[in-house]
């Protein structure tokens, strides 16, 4: 597998662990010294595979062997330096994994992508393709299909916005919200129209990970599913806070023109080394109607993801704990 050490991955490695699976992951050497919060941990049946998606030999050697290959790594930064990265990594990296999955004649490639993507090729769809991100992701469907095309066998499963206890980096942006919201922190939002998102529990997005990968080979390959929960307005989801967390705040809503202008400033400094938590593009896609539905997940795979109220009460229990490892139970 790929991304094993990211948010979403952890939480897969650990899963399969426990359900007595072999596991490969291909891990990236650390720049910085810091350990990680909640490092792989040590099992004969876990083997680590050190190197980068954006190398075929590395991917080909974690991918050489495995019956079943789930790609999650991804380039999922609101801002680079050079978007080029998001290519390289989302586009690029995917493509990796494809010829590696063919060469080595796996059974089935589970491909994880964003529902950010929904839409974005039928011209009759309103939603934008606003950033380097989504068009990166497209890239790597793309590169997907044309693999199911010339034979292969993959799946692709488009996640929400994904949240719960785990590695605090930015694809668990959701879960930052609820905590600087629990500490009273989180006073400001973009004015949205009360546009809607739909948010998803971190153990629900493994839960279909898992269960597309159990489906028979040639069954249900070259379709994509939505991992959702549930749709939620910005005020909806903050009541669903407010309620878990026993504490009412005030939240003031910005102008959208106003987010950008600050979020202009933010990327400025990003070049001065200080990354930003959000830019232009983002701040205008966060504003757009974006719900989604998992009828098909749900009719398919089986998957039966969480209320919102659910998963943030479990969230909110797991950052007022200290944010203990989410796993040392489980293992």
């Amino acid at each position: 597998m790929t991304g094993g050490t990211g948010f979403i991955g952890s939480h897969l490695v650990h899963r399969l662990l426990r359900d007595g699976v072999q596991v490969r992951a291909l891990a990236r050497q650390r720049k910085r010294a810091a350990p990680t919060p909640y490092p792989l941990p040590p099992s004969r049946q876990l083997e680590i595979v050190w190197g980068d998606i954006t190398d075929p030999d590395a991917v080909s050697a974690v991918v050489e062997g495995t019956s079943v290959v789930y790609h999650l790594a991804g380039h999922a930064r609101a801002w680079a330096r050079q978007e080029a990265q998001s290519y390289a990594v989302n586009g690029g990296g995917t493509v990796n994994v494809c010829r590696a999955a063919r060469r080595h004649g796996v059974r089935r490639l589970v491909h994880v992508s964003t529902n950010l993507v929904e839409g974005l090729e039928d011209p009759d769809d309103p939603r934008p393709t606003l950033t380097a991100y989504q068009r990166s992701k497209l890239e790597g469907e793309a590169a997907v299909r044309r693999y199911v095309g010339e034979g292969g066998d993959a799946v692709i499963l488009r996640p929400t916005r994904v949240y719960g206890p785990g590695l605090m980096s930015q694809a668990n942006s959701v879960t930052r919200v609820i905590d600087l919201y629990r500490l009273g922190r989180f006073r400001l939002r973009i004015a949205d129209g009360d546009a809607r998102a739909n948010y998803v529990f971190v153990e629900d997005v493994v839960q279909g990970l898992v269960r597309s990968a159990a489906r028979g080979t040639g069954d249900a390959a070259g379709r994509a599913y939505t991992l959702g929960g549930e749709d939620a307005t910005m005020p909806q989801f903050l009541a669903a806070v407010a309620s878990a967390t026993e504490r009412r705040r005030t939240v003031l809503a910005l102008p959208l023109a106003s987010v950008k202008l600050v979020a202009a400033a933010a990327e400025a400094l990003g070049y001065l080394g200080i990354e930003p938590l959000i830019t232009r593009d983002w701040a205008e896609l966060l504003s757009r109607d974006w719900p989604a539905s998992s009828r098909r997940a749900r009719a398919e795979l089986g998957y039966e993801p969480r209320t919102l109220e659910q998963g943030v009460r479990d969230t909110v229990r797991w950052l007022a704990a200290g944010r203990p490892s989410p796993f040392a139970s489980r293992n």
